[in-house]
């Protein structure tokens, strides 16, 4: 018997987010067995804190492991001038020290400062490999199918995914990890809802060349944005405010593309090559609604 193109998609996508979304669960779950014991994960020591829900949360306890030089951050706020004609806002820099020994760094947390937290290797190694390996990944999606199309993209898509899933760990654990998990149930709850509306096709989305002009547009201006933030520091509202958007934009996304779903199955388009590209364009959208999500709650 035949499976649908929707079969085919939600199979592959199902499998790459299970890989992604487990070991970050996984993750997650070590650091706290580790804490609770009392040993160091990845190299830093974790205490068991209480969050203003009572839940429990990790913190890094900086009292253990520490090495000197110890490098030590603040952010100032340079208020500009307001004037008529003046147009110019408040501008934020980072400060960077290297406190020698215990009692400069004493002196430094007392002005203001705080730790800076080095990525472990393991985890600096992992981001590195998963920039290869989605760039691998996203050239092996859009060039023209070939005879090992379909092995050579499954593969990169699973070995990304391995590495995705610590580095969405280390996130969760560096905010609060159980605003990371209300995350990634949102997220999953709203890829259900917002898949069943595009697959339902009581209106056209992926036909409408208006909406997704428009989409394409804000798509533009949020990878803009995201660029000037990491040099320029927009303020931590406006941030929100962005990445709420974010969300909103790519839950249409997801809308889109599972209607797009249809249109192809209209076509008699059934094969396994258009299940990969289509479920490795709705997983492009899911893990940047889940990264705006928790970009939206994280409170730091």
């Amino acid at each position: 018997m035949e499976t649908t193109l929707l079969f085919k998609t939600t199979l592959i996508l199902t499998f790459e987010l299970s890989i992604a979304f487990g070991l970050c669960i996984y993750f997650l779950k070590a650091a706290k067995k580790l804490a609770i014991v009392g040993k160091p994960f990845l190299g830093i020591h974790f205490r068991h804190s209480v969050n203003m829900n009572n839940e429990i949360d990790l913190i890094p306890d900086a009292t253990k492991a520490i090495n000197y030089p110890r490098k030590l951050t603040k952010v100032e706020v340079e208020k500009k001038p307001q004037g008529i004609f003046s147009s110019r806002k408040n501008e934020i820099k980072r400060k960077v020290v290297f406190a020698k020994d215990r009692e400069e760094a004493i002196a430094y947390l007392k002005d203001g400062y705080r730790d800076f937290l080095q990525m472990p290797k393991p985890i600096i190694i992992t981001m590195v490999l998963w920039i290869f390996l989605s760039l691998g990944l996203l050239i092996s999606s859009i060039v023209p199918p070939y005879e090992y199309y379909l092995l050579v993209g499954m593969t990169l898509f699973t070995l990304t995914n391995i590495c995705l899933g610590p580095i969405l760990g280390w996130t969760m654990l560096m905010m609060d990890e159980n605003d990371g998990m209300r995350a990634l149930k949102i997220t999953l709850i709203v890829t259900f809802v917002a898949g069943f509306i595009g697959y339902s096709d009581f209106y056209s989305f992926a036909q409408n060349g208006y909406l997704t002009t428009i989409m394409g547009i804000l798509l533009f201006g949020l990878v803009i944005f995201s660029f000037f933030n990491l040099f320029r520091g927009f303020s931590r509202a406006t941030t929100r405010y962005v990445a709420i958007g974010g969300a909103i934009l790519f839950t249409l996304y997801i809308i889109v593309d599972f209607n797009r779903l249809i249109y192809l199955e209209n076509l008699n388009v059934n094969d396994w090559n258009t299940a990969f590209y289509m479920s490795y364009t709705i997983y492009l959208d899911i893990i940047n609604l889940l990264l705006d999500i928790l970009d939206a709650m994280d409170n730091a």
